[in-house]
């Protein structure tokens, strides 16, 4: 027990497979660390009498999940996440397949629920859906790599871990409250996908035309619904992307700059430089040699 934390560290038994679950839990508030690859046909079956928010981000891995309330089984894959409502009185069976998962799992209990008033997520009127998954949006996977990489001790790491379960809920509530009709939905889906292939493919540059064909989104629909969804528009947040991987490469590496150009989508080093002097301020150059990486 550390400030309030209990903190356990289970080993897999070679029976079921191999790996490691790393478990907190203070104050209702449950977060289980999953590195491990199960065998096949592995399934785990619990039943509570409590109520309980859980929400998952599976960074790598498969798993499905099915409730007797379900219509059909929850299918999550690789880079994708799911909210839902287990109020105690039924049954969940969870299979893993035979691949290596790696998630990070939070369960909020009745306590800590009250705590922070969020008893309207279970009326009638704000029901979650749970017939529907996510794929992590880039905040999200920004702080489920904090979650794992984090190394305070603590009431620090307390209070860490609250606020960034809090900060995940968030995401994942303000996803549900966008949703409306399933063609709400789709559009919603193409434009996580657009923010993906933004995030893959910085080193080209893709016109609005372009990622409207590769979705199959009319471009006006395209560039209101991302800049609602991002707060930025498509060319801002491409231009943000560019700068932060230049910024990294530039305090990480010794990489020459006409090649950090190229790979941040820059053909000629000298509209880099430009760019980058506006976004920071700053040359590339000078940049360096004030934020460099010494090993």
């Amino acid at each position: 027990m550390d400030c309030g934390i209990k903190t356990s560290v289970y080993t897999i038994n070679s029976l079921y497979g191999k790996g490691v679950i790393t478990s907190y839990y203070f104050d209702g508030l449950l977060i289980n660390l999953i590195n491990a690859k199960f065998k096949e046909g592995f399934l785990f079956i619990s039943s509570n009498n409590f109520n309980a928010l859980e929400l998952s981000v599976l960074i790598g891995g498969e798993k499905i999940i099915r409730f007797s309330s379900l219509k059909n089984d929850l299918i999550i894959e690789k880079n994708e996440s799911y909210l839902l409502h287990d109020n105690g009185d039924d049954d969940k069976v969870v299979f893993y397949r035979n691949k290596h998962i790696n998630e990070v799992k939070i369960k909020m209990h009745d306590s800590f629920i009250e705590k922070h008033q969020m008893q309207t997520l279970f009326s009638s009127d704000e029901a979650l859906d749970l017939n529907a998954t996510q794929q992590l949006t880039s905040n999200m996977e920004k702080i489920v790599n904090e979650i794992l990489t984090n190394s305070q001790k603590g009431l620090l790491k307390r209070l860490f871990l609250e606020s960034k379960a809090l900060e995940l809920l968030h995401l994942k509530l303000n996803i549900h409250s966008k949703k409306g009709n399933n063609s709400n939905e789709n559009i919603l889906k193409k434009v996580y996908k657009v923010e993906a292939i933004l995030q893959t493919n910085i080193h080209e540059q893709i016109s609005i035309q372009q990622l409207a064909r590769k979705v199959l989104l009319n471009q006006n629909v395209l560039k209101n619904e991302f800049k609602k969804l991002f707060g930025e528009t498509i060319f801002n947040y491409t231009k943000q992307l560019r700068m932060n991987k230049a910024k990294s490469l530039l305090t990480h590496t010794q990489k020459p700059i006409y090649e950090i150009a190229d790979i941040v989508g820059y053909k000629n080093p000298t509209h880099f430089t430009a760019a980058f002097k506006k976004f920071e301020k700053t040359t590339p150059k000078e940049f360096r040699k004030n934020y460099s990486y010494e090993p």
